[in-house]
Parts: structure tokens; C-alpha cells; sequence
């Protein structure tokens, strides 16, 4: 063992000694090396950045993933439940139909003041209330405009009202609730405000003259047949909206999504993807075949002390390892040198005014992470080994008897 270390550290030594003699040349691949490399990393960086940062401003807001009916329709249970069952949906909701989805709010503490909010049906698991609790039907979640507008705090007790009849015959439904939570801004953009299923079905059964005016969310009883008008569903995935999207529309189902914009942005990803492949392929095949040929020429002009080392005991794997151990370890300075200077260019990069408000929190547009530096630094090696490899055939292809001949 101690035999094989000592031997591989000669083989080392006289390799890093070699090039050292050669710092001229050594130094140019490395340059060469570290300029073709910093700009693909750069690049990378970038389509990280602008890409990621796209995604995650869909990801981030919920309604991106949200498909919706266009018109009110009959939707039977069993409808609502094939789709539910989707493995690309992650949440689905009932809803009624929209002339019965309006509700006033009054909150005791500014008496008169009563306010007109859209109720949206909500249930655990929603998205758009990704990180708030699960409500009963006596408790709500208003929007945060409409939380603004009736200076509405979570804990508040205040009263819902839904009208029918006209002025000669008016009826009144008053049912208390409480107030949750605040929606965050992205949730519902308008005066919303998110409810119980039973007690959005409480007000559209009211609305329609089915219910008394003393009728309370208890007196909705869970029927299979019922139907409802539309519904809310919201894809797991980005990529999975313009499946469901597509699929709905080809079931007669007409859907508002996201659909073009998520496609845009995934064929964005694609086209940026592919343009960098292309780019690091042409760059890297360059570099490697400069590097092969420059190693293939170190070979052929020192034939006479590589078959020297030949006689001094060295085999023909060993003067193939030589300049592999060159390649290594200029492929490893020049990716480390590539990675260095990406990172500068990156910082100043997201120091710049286009990188908008960088200061106050915005994501970065051009991200290097240390994976990506490390995948870089593999792929080097890689190249820089798959180079060493037509090399190493023409040392090992050199006799001891080439030295002699020339001593």
C-alpha cells in the first residue's frame, strides 16, 4: 500500500513538476478553461434567476394554480368527486350559483356600517388559505381589502346578512359569525369574504325562498344528489394546469385558468434550457479539443524524456496517468478560477437596477448556488479526463528504445 501511494505520488510530483516548467502553456489552458466555463455558469446563473424567479411568483400565488367553471352549470356530486380524485388536483370546492353568492357584513362596533362581500366557499386543505386554520360554519375569513374597508380583526364577532323579497316583502337572514383570520392579499384581490360550504349553501337555499329566515347552518343536511352551479379545483403542480385545462375543455367543461401564461413560462424554461445546452455543448467540445490537442502536442514534443522515464522503470499506465494527472489538474484551477469570477459577475450583476428591488428582499436574477459550482467542477474533470485519454494512448504507445536511440 505504501509501495502504491509513494509511486502515485511520484507520478503526481513529476506531473505538477512538468507543468510548472511548462507554467506558460499550463497557464494559458487554464485561462482558456476558466474563460469558456465562467460565462456558461454566468448564463446558467441567470436562466436560474429569471426562470426560478417566474415560477416561484406563480407558485407563490395560489390563484395561478386555480381552475374555475367559466358559466354556471349543474355539476353533480359525482362529477366533483371523479375530479377530486384527479392525482394532479390537490383541492376541490362547490360552488353555488353567483346572483346567490353575495352576503352583507355589519360590524358592531361602527353600527350602520354594513358592507357587500362576495362569500366563497372554503374548506382544510384550501390553498388560497395555505397556513390559516380550518373554519366551522359559524366562523369566517375575510379578504384583506374587505378586512380593511370594515376594520375587521381576527377574534371579532360581527353579523352576516342575506336579503330576499322586495322592499314591500323584505326577509332577513341575521346569523352571527366569527371572525378567523385575515386572508393574505392574494387569496381574493376583491371584497370577499371565505365561509363554510354549509354556510354558503344556507344562504343560496335562503336566497331562493327553500329556507326560513331562522335557519342556521345545522339545517343543511348533506345530500348526495344535490347540484351545484360550479366549483373551484386547484392543480398540484404548475405543469399539471394545462392538462386539467385541456382535459375539462375536451369534457364540454369551459374553465378560466392560467393555462397560457404557465404554458408560456414553461416553454420559456424549455427554450432557455435548450439554448444553454447548446451554448455549454459548443463552448466545452472547444475547450476539450484545444485541451486534447494541447496535451496530444506536450506528449509529441517530449517523447525522448517520457521514453527516459520508460527506462527508469515507469510503465506504459503510468505515462498514460501523466497527463491525465495535467488535465486534472488544470481542468481543477481553471473551473475554481471560472467559479470565482461567476460569482463576481453574479454579485454585480444583482447590483444593478435592473435587478429591481434587490434591497428591500426581490429575489436575485442571476442565482449560483454550490451545486451548481460543484456539478461545474465535476463536468471539468470529466472533460478535462475524456481529453487526457488521447494523450495518454500516444505516451503509452512510446517505447524505451526511442531514449536510447536519442542518448
Amino acid at each position: 500500500m505504501s509501495e502504491t501511494t509513494s509511486h502515485g505520488g511520484l507520478l503526481a510530483g513529476l506531473s505538477l513538476r512538468d507543468l510548472l516548467h511548462e507554467r506558460t502553456l499550463a497557464l494559458c489552458s487554464l485561462i482558456g478553461l476558466a474563460a469558456v466555463l465562467a460565462p456558461l455558469i454566468v448564463l446558467f446563473g441567470l436562466k436560474q434567476g429569471v426562470i426560478d424567479g417566474l415560477r416561484a411568483d406563480l407558485i407563490d400565488n395560489p390563484r395561478s394554480r386555480m381552475v374555475v367553471n367559466a358559466a354556471n352549470r349543474n355539476f353533480d356530486t359525482a362529477f366533483l368527486t371523479r375530479l377530486a380524485a384527479r392525482p394532479d388536483i390537490a383541492f376541490v370546492i362547490p360552488r353555488t350559483r353567483s346572483l346567490n353568492t353575495e352576503a352583507r357584513f355589519e360590524n358592531p362596533a361602527r353600527p350602520g356600517t354594513v358592507l357587500r362581500a362576495e362569500l366563497l366557499a372554503t374548506a382544510a386543505g384550501d390553498p388560497l388559505l395555505h397556513g390559516l386554520p380550518s373554519i366551522a360554519p359559524n366562523q369566517i375569513i375575510p379578504s384583506a381589502s374587505f378586512a380593511a374597508r370594515l376594520d375587521l380583526q381576527p377574534g371579532m364577532n360581527v353579523t352576516l346578512r342575506a336579503l330576499r323579497g322586495d322592499a314591500s316583502a323584505r326577509e332577513v337572514l341575521n346569523f352571527p359569525v366569527t371572525v378567523v383570520a385575515i386572508a393574505p392579499p392574494s387569496a381574493f384581490g376583491r371584497d370577499g369574504v371565505f365561509v363554510d360550504l354549509k354556510t354558503l349553501l344556507l344562504v343560496d337555499r335562503f336566497t331562493d325562498g327553500a329556507l326560513p329566515a331562522s335557519a342556521t347552518p345545522t339545517d343543511i343536511a348533506d345530500d348526495a344528489t344535490r347540484i351545484f352551479a360550479g366549483f373551484r379545483a386547484h392543480a398540484r403542480r404548475l405543469e399539471d394546469v394545462t392538462r386539467i385545462d385541456h382535459d375539462l375543455r375536451r369534457d364540454g367543461v369551459e374553465v378560466e385558468t392560467l393555462a397560457e401564461q404557465v404554458e408560456g413560462l414553461l416553454s420559456l424554461d424549455r427554450s432557455l434550457t435548450l439554448l444553454f445546452a447548446l451554448l455549454a455543448g459548443l463552448g466545452g467540445v472547444g475547450f476539450l479539443v484545444s485541451l486534447g490537442v494541447g496535451l496530444y502536442a506536450n506528449v509529441e514534443r517530449k517523447q525522448r524524456d517520457l521514453s527516459l522515464l520508460r527506462l527508469i522503470g515507469l510503465s506504459r499506465r503510468d505515462l498514460v496517468v501523466f497527463p491525465l494527472i495535467q488535465a486534472l489538474i488544470i481542468a481543477g484551477a481553471g473551473a475554481a478560477l471560472a467559479s470565482l469570477l461567476a460569482l463576481a459577475v453574479a454579485g454585480l450583476v444583482n447590483r444593478l437596477p435592473l435587478a429591481g428591488a434587490n434591497a428591500a428582499g426581490a429575489r436575485a436574477i442571476c442565482v449560483i448556488e454550490a451545486q451548481h459550482l460543484l456539478l461545474a467542477f465535476l463536468v471539468s474533470l470529466l472533460g478535462a479526463a475524456i481529453s487526457a485519454a488521447f494523450a495518454g494512448y500516444r505516451a503509452a504507445r512510446i517505447e524505451p528504445a526511442e531514449g536510447l536511440r536519442d542518448a
